[in-house]
């Protein structure tokens, strides 16, 4: 049986595997809190629950533990959103709530995997991974989004390079000082299912060594506008035409 208006009922995502139970259990104290205390839902409502494999399952509240919830699962459906390509995010770290925001749309526009990076005019070269994590798990809550991305540790452009590249990802990069991008180079970028790589510098924009070591690892680099963007404009402005330009 499909799920009906499942986008109505609060949602929430579980690392477990669903596959054919009929029963689960959800044991994570702060989701318990929130189904208990903040949406106020009882013994007998309904929530969705996902598990990352591109499926919704409609659950009823059986009963309340102390830190945990019982759910029978009466239905299944496909999620209303399932990225269909891996999408790479390489960007700059930069201050805390400015990379928060990042996270949350790049996940929105269905980003795969999010890898932080520093370059050579990075400032800010830390960040709070449980907090971006969350946060990835939150927006694919709220957009219907059927898995949650991969974010990765902070590594070096350097290493961010090698990865790609053992990988066989294809990459792109954004700079002012590129050729302009044209629609029909997005498209071409866009229209494979192979996995891509969107590669964004920090606020003081890339070094000329950078540029020099993207153009000796074959990584593409083009230009949006001569305009100066900030990280996370550039992030939304590169993944929207990745992700819509087809």
């Amino acid at each position: 049986m499909a799920i009906e208006n499942n986008m109505r009922l609060h949602r929430f995502y579980i690392s477990e595997n669903i596959g054919n139970k009929k029963e689960i259990t959800i044991e994570s104290v702060e989701q318990v809190n929130q189904i208990r205390r903040v949406f106020r839902l009882i013994v007998g409502d309904l929530i969705v629950v996902f598990d990352g494999s591109g499926n919704d399952y409609e659950c009823r509240i059986e009963n309340f533990g102390k830190e945990s919830a019982q759910l029978s699962i009466i239905s299944s459906s496909k999620s209303r959103y399932m990225p269909t390509r891996e999408i790479y995010l390489c960007v700059a770290v930069v201050k805390k709530d400015t990379f928060e925001w990042i996270v949350e749309k790049a996940t929105e526009l269905g980003v795969t995997n999010i890898i932080p990076i520093i370059a050579e005019r990075s400032l800010k070269k830390s960040l709070n991974m449980e907090r971006l994590e969350k946060i990835a798990v939150e927006a694919s809550e709220q957009n219907g989004r059927g898995n949650v991305p991969k974010i990765y540790e902070i590594i070096s452009l350097e290493e961010s390079i090698r990865f790609l590249k053992e990988k066989n990802i294809s990459s792109v990069v954004f700079h002012t000082e590129e050729n302009f991008t044209s629609i029909s180079d997005i498209r071409r970028l866009s229209d494979s299912n192979s996995p891509v790589a969107i590669i964004i510098g920090p606020e003081g924009g890339w070094s000329p060594n950078e540029i020099s070591s993207f153009h000796k690892n074959s990584i593409s680099v083009f230009c949006l506008g001569r305009q100066v963007l900030r990280t996370e404009t550039a992030v939304v402005a590169t993944l929207s035409l990745m992700v819509f330009a087809k």
